[in-house]
């Protein structure tokens, strides 16, 4: 696999191209999910795009990380980058 670069919250990340971004995620940016009544870190829930609980933003759009592979410059936002949802 070739490693790629990606900006995660502001950050440079380099990642393996082609890897879950749920993986660069739960690796670089914990925290990402948080408990909305408890404030408390989460993994991930299903996986498989069907809960969006692991949506973000990337190049600008909402998107699920579940379903997103990692790809050279990509854009990625998390909730914890801004105010509320991305």
């Amino acid at each position: 696999m070739n490693t790629v670069e990606i900006l995660l919250d502001g950050h440079p990340v380099a990642c393996p191209e082609g890897l879950p971004l749920t993986e660069v995620l739960m690796s670089r940016a914990p925290g990402w999910r948080q408990s909305p009544k408890l404030g408390a870190a989460r993994g991930m829930f299903c996986g498989m795009g069907l809960c969006f609980e692991c949506v973000v933003e990337v190049d600008g759009a909402w998107s699920r990380a579940c379903l997103e592979r990692i790809r050279a410059g990509m854009v990625v936002r998390t909730a914890r980058a801004g105010e509320g949802e991305p």
